[in-house]
């Protein structure tokens, strides 16, 4: 994605607000970022598996649009949240 289209998938996704990791403390898009196409979803799920439940459905359902409704980020959120994320 293009800066442009990070900034306005912040702002659609995100608002004004600055959705904070109870965890890590750092921001939802902050977290995703890191990520960048360099973990596996494998690691993704160890990063985050003992996450609370709104902060794991606010940065999965974030790092599904941010990589392009990936099927496995998807996959990932449903099977953590119990939650079906719409395709």
């Amino acid at each position: 994605m293009t800066t442009t289209e990070l900034k306005q998938l912040d702002k659609q996704m995100l608002g004004n607000r600055l959705i904070q990791s109870t965890y890590q403390n750092q921001t939802v898009h902050d977290t995703v970022d890191s990520w960048n196409w360099n973990m596996s979803v494998f690691d993704i799920h160890d990063q985050i598996k003992h996450w609370s439940e709104s902060d794991q459905r606010n940065v999965l359902r974030y790092a599904y649009q941010y990589f392009d409704k990936d099927q496995m980020i998807r996959e990932l959120h449903d099977h953590l949240t119990g939650e079906s994320l719409s395709a």
